[in-house]
């Protein structure tokens, strides 16, 4: 016995330690009767709060019970708390006075800006209005315990990135929300505004503007806060008037100068019909001829020299021309028809020198124009650009499987995706094979790596279909802006080692890491 009493001492020492109890005579007594009722052993100082119990009517002992009292004190407690009991009437009253609290309490949380815990207040609120009986009670007070044990508040850390703001106190959260916002650095917002300014002010006709806005850029880049001075938005204005002025003398100038050309066209066109045998269908085909010329995508400069080039022919072969083609009508429809083959040869060979044949995005010649012009909006007016490589993970292995068909189905949609999501100012081609590059103007690292993730997520997720079978396709990216590198060259050999770091990583991800 004497061994068995040992062990049990030595058990509850162990158990006080792990469950980090003070030791205290009471605390000691409890876990000691707890052991020793576990190992069967019956300790005569551990029944005494049972034998008390016992010794209670049969109303008051099974209130007593249901206390779970352990120890003296806790029973003499449970007493004392009998004792000082008020009379049923006072209870009542008491309990009108607890309910009548709650329904305040419930009342000031409707009022709270938590759409959760205002609708769980009302709904409380019409429960105890109807029915205030123990289940009703019981029931509510479930649904607080379970609104207190999910309720999450991580989104106020979204806060934190602006300073430092109590978060305890709603009116407390809004007054410093508005110092911050009043205090906000209004030069990091000119400075962000500014360049946009001078992206806006770039197109223009008339080229002797070009050195008006490379001063309005310096002045800009170099002192973004001028833009709040009057001095600074009058200067804008009056470089948009002008602007506007110069480029509708310049439109008029050019189209009188064609006026002129195409009235000397005209007289030429007179002139071959009087002094040749032309029949009417062939004076149609130089009238489409004419007006084939696109006005609207041809430069002015392409379209005067071409109307040039005409008139000067008809010039020199106005006297001969009757006699050459009486004599070699055979011979001028195969020419034509040849001239026809090899303008049509012409178009198409230009378009797709432009736009990859398969995937309907630019080619690589077309992107290596178009980084050349975001270089020299860069050097010239600061617009800071992001490239981003994205490469179809082990294509490869997707071309063995399902064969190169599949592989041209994926490429073609990953095209289309590209084109889908890309904002207007951007551009995108491929780069070649399976690689496609992203040229983003105005976008910095952050901004390149978000459009790179959001493409990686819906590649991730599109569902490539093949002959009825599913496709499981990924890609890694890789990002680099322009204003973080010495040269464009650099650039894009930055944003392609990003693209092979992204591949020796385990692929489909995209790098660099932008730290949340």
């Amino acid at each position: 016995m004497a061994s068995t009493v040992n062990e049990i001492i030595k058990e509850t020492f162990e158990k006080l330690r792990e469950e980090h109890l003070t030791f205290t005579p009471d605390n000691y007594q409890m876990v000691f009767c707890q052991v020793a009722k576990k190992r069967g052993v019956l300790v005569e100082d551990c029944q005494k709060v049972s034998k008390y119990i016992k010794k209670l009517d049969t109303k008051l002992g099974a209130e007593a019970n249901s206390k779970n009292i352990s120890t003296i004190d806790e029973l003499l407690m449970f007493f004392i708390s009998r004792l000082n009991r008020t009379n049923e009437s006072e209870a009542g009253q008491l309990i009108s006075s607890l309910v009548l609290l709650a329904k305040r309490a419930l009342q000031a949380i409707s009022l709270l800006h938590n759409k959760k815990a205002s609708n769980l207040a009302n709904a409380s609120l019409d429960r105890l209005n109807l029915k205030q009986d123990l289940k009703s009670i019981e029931l509510i007070k479930d649904k607080w315990f379970e609104f207190i044990s999910n309720y999450d508040d991580s989104f106020l850390k979204k806060l934190d990135r602006y300073g430092k703001i109590n978060k305890e106190d709603l009116e407390k959260m809004v007054h410093d929300i508005s110092i911050i916002l009043a205090s906000e650095n209004d030069a990091e917002v000119y400075k962000t505004i500014a360049p946009l300014i001078v992206a806006t002010l770039t197109p223009s006709i008339a080229s002797s503007m070009n050195d008006d806005l490379a001063t309005i850029s310096y002045e800009l880049r170099n002192s973004p806060e001028s833009l709040a001075s009057t001095a600074m938005q009058n200067e804008i204005k009056s470089f948009i008037k002008k602007r506007i002025e110069l480029d509708k003398a310049e439109v008029k100038n050019k189209i009188s100068t064609l006026d002129k050309i195409l009235d000397e066209i005209n007289k030429k066109i007179f002139d071959l019909i009087d002094n040749s045998n032309i029949s009417n269908e062939q004076v149609k085909g130089i009238k489409k001829d004419l007006s084939d010329i696109n006005f609207s995508k041809d430069s002015f400069e392409s379209i005067q020299s071409r109307l040039i080039h005409i008139a000067s022919s008809l010039e020199k072969e106005t006297k001969s021309l009757s006699e050459k083609m009486n004599e070699n009508q055979s011979t001028i429809k195969k020419l034509h028809d040849r001239v026809k083959k090899l303008e049509n040869a012409l178009i198409l060979a230009k378009q797709e020198s432009k736009e990859d044949y398969l995937t309907n995005v630019a080619t690589k010649r077309a992107l290596a124009n178009e980084l050349k012009r975001a270089e020299e909006a860069y050097s010239r007016y600061k617009i800071d650009y992001t490239l981003c490589f994205l490469d179809v993970d082990h294509f490869k292995v997707i071309n063995d499987t399902y064969g190169h068909d599949a592989g041209d189905v994926i490429l073609a949609t990953f095209g289309k995706i590209l084109r889908k999501y890309i904002r207007q100012a951007d551009f995108v081609g491929r780069y070649g094979g399976e690689e496609f590059l992203a040229i983003l103007p105005g976008i910095d690292l952050e901004g390149g790596v978000h459009f790179a993730e959001k493409i990686r997520g819906i590649i991730e997720n599109y569902k490539f279909v093949y002959k009825n079978e599913r496709i499981n396709v990924a890609i890694s990216c890789g990002v680099a802006q322009r204003d973080k590198c010495k040269s464009a060259e650099e650039t894009l050999e930055s944003a392609d080692k990003m693209l092979y770091k992204a591949k020796e990583s385990g692929r489909n991800q995209v790098m660099p890491k932008i730290p949340s």
